[in-house]
């Protein structure tokens, strides 16, 4: 591509006399003008060699020019990424490029603690775990840690451990609702059980026995005669036990063991005493504390 520049100044020319041969205008001189003049045009783009919006999007022909307005249409394309791009300063350290939907605009991470690179990979470094997790020689396992204000989990070994002292910023010490769930073990399978539907277990065709742990919170179906001994030992305090007496005309005595103590509308912390659940009748029994049981219900002395 040339440019044009003036061969011969025909203008001069105007101020000789007559009969000067140098003022002639000579056809060599026109020629040399011309050709300078078809050379530069011909080296020139045309006004239709100026790129589509099509071409400059493809960014592909090396025939056609981009103006400065259809280079913004491109740099603007695709939510201005290349514009982003284009415009981004050098950060100054190693950078992954991304894309940032909220502000509209590219983003470049910083590799973090524990994050190198080499070349084009990414990859964890030794100091890239903590708090329990550990990586080394590209393995990622547990360690041990220490349960703590935000983590109730401690790990020592092999063996798990939970600190419910830990959660106590995360308790709002409300009552429970019905519809709150815990998680319970249903055959292997966790399980969300929700607080309503946390019923009493009923243990049918119950006979003479002493009460024990396993039967506290349930309903002790008897159908006859039959006698019920509450022991001088903690069973769990304030858990209920209800005894069903379904036979028409015997009773269901309640006994206590050696030292052991009731409270019935019958007797006031009495020992070695006796109340019976009437044929037909339901009671309720519960302790308040080691070996101290209260009666009430269909009783009598």
């Amino acid at each position: 591509m040339s440019d044009y520049t003036q061969i011969v100044n025909f203008t001069t020319k105007d101020g000789l006399t007559t009969g000067d041969p140098a003022k002639l205008a000579k056809g060599t001189e026109i020629d040399a003008e011309l050709s300078a003049i078809s050379t530069a045009i011909a080296t020139k783009y045309d006004g239709n060699d100026i790129a589509s919006t099509a071409e400059a999007r493809a960014l592909t022909l090396d025939t056609v020019l981009i103006t400065p307005s259809g280079l913004n249409d491109v740099l603007t394309e695709n939510a201005g990424v290349l514009g982003e791009l284009q415009s981004y300063t050098d950060p100054g350290a190693d950078t992954v490029y991304g894309w940032d939907d909220s502000a509209g605009a590219t983003i470049g991470f910083t590799l973090g603690t524990g994050i190198t690179s080499s070349g084009t990979t990414l990859r964890l470094g030794s100091d890239a775990a903590g708090d329990g997790i550990d990586y080394s020689a590209g393995v990622l396992s547990l360690t041990d840690i220490s349960a703590g204000a935000n983590n109730p989990v401690n790990l020592s070994g092999t063996t798990w451990s939970f600190d419910i002292t830990a959660l106590g910023s995360l308790t709002d010490g409300s009552d429970l609702s019905g519809t709150d769930t815990i998680v319970v073990d249903n055959g292997g399978t966790a399980k969300k059980l929700q607080v309503q539907d946390m019923g009493m277990r009923v243990q049918s065709s119950q006979t003479t026995q002493t009460l024990a742990a396993s039967d506290m919170n349930s309903i002790m179906v008897f159908t006859g005669t039959a006698t019920l001994t509450l022991p001088n030992s903690d069973l769990s305090i304030g858990a209920p036990v209800v005894v069903k007496n379904t036979h028409a005309s015997q009773d269901v005595t309640i006994a206590l063991a050696a030292s052991a103590t009731l409270n019935s509308v019958n007797h006031s912390t009495a020992t070695s005493v006796t109340d019976t659940v009437k044929p037909g009748g339901t009671a309720l029994i519960y302790q308040t504390a080691s070996g101290t049981w209260h009666l009430t219900g269909d009783i009598e002395d």
